[in-house]
């Protein structure tokens, strides 16, 4: 149990409760994860990251590539690797682990023949706790401030201060992962470097990142509609996009090329270069809402709604926007990379990915997506002790391809799925049992499919189109408290002002007395805590 000073040390750290409140809503808001990792530059610099070791016992049908493209697979694949030989938590005992969840809660370890599997094949009682996931950053305060840490928890992205939080109050894993240390964990080493940059900090490692793709969100488009209008699904500037919405735009038939401004703003920005979030120059950082080309894409987009492209409705933030885009009511919409194959299979449409154009010459920009969704930590411990938490995740950590991937997704053979052709399928028993949030505790990076070998194809021929284009976050790996407490405060200030101006209540040049007020609230604040990291 962590004595009291520690405790006052947390509440210390999260600015207290009010401060846990303000954040607890808006932490885990998707599949994609969240902004604002929470290292800083400097103690990346300090500290050695773990070699990137790719697993190379399992073949993709189309690799990776060392600077973001995932690698892709047409099918599961049915000749699988026994990654490893022994079990990896033996003589663990007890193993308590908090982590969210964003579905149902499966049935309990005494009546769940998945988890008692779980439990037998890591060789340890794994007693985890599962809280949904608009609950979580409230959770996670209650039983840091109780002192008695679970031996596994997940750190929301944007946790008050997790930096000091992890370094004072979780192991350090430094010497077990740091540098060449990390061969001893074949599938932690498996993941990418950029992804283990949050998990660092003072000199050393202190967590393992649940990694995420760097694609980002993507402009998806219905690409059979487009085809059936002989529309580009590729315009080559600003110009042919607002000729391909046009074209997708039918009012009398409740067809639209959009259901949402703010994706249309961001994708503009895009074409027009601006910065991702925050730039960086000379050690001073400036704000994207500062640049004039970010308030060119508010305008422009004002312009496409004024067109009338947009659904009628869309201006009030209440449209089911992926249901929509799959009965074929808009045709084009913002989502985060993993939406692809989920409204493909969903809705059984063809979908497509726009890659971003230049506006009229020059070269457009492809904002990064965060490289983690959160991070997980462990209780302070022995050496040994802490090895067999790092074995335990790392067996969560295998990839696609192994015995372990595909018993943690789908369970046991006969009894929680049976194979349907190349796509192993749930049975009853495992659509209730096999929903364990294993992938909150540890993870493999994502791939491309398995899906049938077109759809992986036009992934893949997006993400190397993009990819060269890809724009990092400087602000990214840096730390803001300031940024923390205030951002539901700005972000909402900053949207009403774009909504007010896309609607046509305000004028374009209303936007720089919003930025002002934005820069007044928090934003140079901000600006200062990074450029002083």
């Amino acid at each position: 149990m962590l004595m009291q000073s520690n405790r006052r040390d947390f509440l210390k750290l999260t600015g207290g409760a009010s401060l846990l409140a303000a954040t607890s809503g808006t932490v885990l808001a998707g599949c994609g994860g969240s902004d604002g990792p929470g290292a800083t530059a400097k103690a990346a610099a300090k500290a050695t990251p773990p070699e990137y070791l790719p697993y190379g016992s399992v073949k993709p049908d189309l690799p990776g590539t060392a600077d973001g493209v995932m690698p892709g697979f047409f099918k599961y694949p049915r000749q699988l690797v026994d990654a490893y030989q022994d079990k990896p938590g033996a003589g663990a005992g007890e193993v308590k682990i908090l982590t969210n969840m964003f579905n149902p809660a499966p049935p309990g370890a005494g009546s769940n023949t998945y988890w008692k599997s779980l439990n037998d094949r890591v060789g340890a009682n794994l007693d985890i706790t599962m809280t949904p996931a608009a609950d979580y950053v409230s959770k996670l305060s209650t039983v840091i401030a109780g002192g008695d840490l679970p031996d596994i928890l997940m750190i929301a992205s944007k946790f008050p201060n997790r930096g000091e939080m992890l370094t004072k109050l979780c192991a350090d894993l430094t010497s077990h992962l740091s540098g060449a240390a990390v061969k001893d964990y074949q599938f932690l080493a498996n993941l990418p470097t950029d992804s283990w940059l949050p998990a660092m900090y003072k000199g050393g490692i202190h967590a393992i990142p649940i990694a995420r793709s760097v694609i980002g969100t993507i402009m998806f488009s219905r690409a059979d509609l487009l085809e059936a209008r002989s529309l580009n699904p590729e315009p080559a500037s600003y110009a042919e996009f607002v000729e391909t919405a046009k074209g997708l735009t039918d009012a009398k038939a409740n067809k639209w090329a959009f259901g949402a401004s703010k994706g249309v703003t961001t994708f503009i920005g895009n074409m027009l270069g601006v910065p991702n979030v925050w730039k960086e120059d000379g050690g001073k950082f400036v704000s994207e809402l500062e640049v004039p080309e970010r308030k060119e894409a508010v305008a422009r987009t004002a312009e496409l709604v004024k067109a009338g492209v947009f659904h009628p409705d869309a201006l009030g933030g209440k449209l089911q926007l992926r249901d929509l885009f799959g009965n074929g009511t808009i045709a084009l919409n913002a989502d985060g990379y993993a939406a692809w194959d989920l409204m493909a299979d969903t809705y059984g449409v063809d979908v497509g990915g726009m890659p971003v154009p230049a506006y009229d010459g020059g070269k457009p920009v492809q904002r990064e997506g965060a490289a983690i969704f959160a991070l997980t930590a462990f209780k302070k411990a022995g050496d040994d002790r802490v090895k067999q938490l790092l074995r335990i995740c790392d067996w969560l950590a295998a990839p696609l391809g192994t015995s372990e991937y595909l018993f943690r997704r789908f369970g046991v053979e006969g009894i929680h799925y049976t194979w349907k052709g190349d796509k192993p399928e749930r049975t009853s028993a495992g659509k209730t049992q096999v929903s364990l949030p294993l992938e909150y505790v540890a993870d493999a990076p994502h791939v491309l499919g398995p899906s049938n070998e077109q759809r992986v194809r036009t992934q893949r021929a997006y993400q190397e189109k993009i990819v060269p284009n890809l724009l990092a976050n400087p602000g990214a790996g840096l730390y803001s408290a300031t940024s923390i407490s205030k951002a539901d405060e700005l972000d909402k200030l900053i949207n009403a002002a774009e909504l007010d101006i896309v609607s046509g209540r305000k004028p374009i040049s209303s936007w720089d007395d919003a930025v002002a007020n934005w820069k007044k609230r928090g934003g140079d604040k901000i600006r200062d805590e990074y450029s002083n990291q």
